[in-house]
């Protein structure tokens, strides 16, 4: 076996120069994580804004929504009412006519 002892200046060179470039990369990296720490807090608040104005713009919605409900029930109340109307008028109008209808079958003047 051949075992070389080294001395501690020369594991200290060794050492420094190895783990330099590594300390070197690790300082990068956290470089790195520092800003994408930044990006993230930064989607995340424009996350909210977002968030937000789509809860106000779904509650816009809604209105819209209750308020087009809204006519379409006062619609639709409307349109009964003016079926009634025209039931009425189409009774007043016939019930003549067939007494007239009646009067030329029959043959009476």
């Amino acid at each position: 076996m051949d075992e070389k002892y080294v001395t501690k200046v020369e594991f200290q060179a060794f050492r420094d120069g190895e783990f330099e470039a590594l300390r070197s990369d690790v300082r990068e990296l956290q470089v790195d994580v520092r800003e994408l720490q930044v990006d993230v807090r930064e989607l995340q608040v424009e996350f909210v804004s977002f968030r937000e104005e789509v809860r106000g713009e779904l509650k816009a919605v809604n209105l819209r929504i209750d308020h087009l409900t809204d006519k379409v029930d006062s619609l639709s109340k409307s349109v009964d009412k003016s079926m009634r109307v025209m039931m009425w008028i189409a009774g007043v109008y016939a019930v003549p006519m067939m007494f007239m209808l009646v009067k030329i079958l029959v043959g009476t003047n």
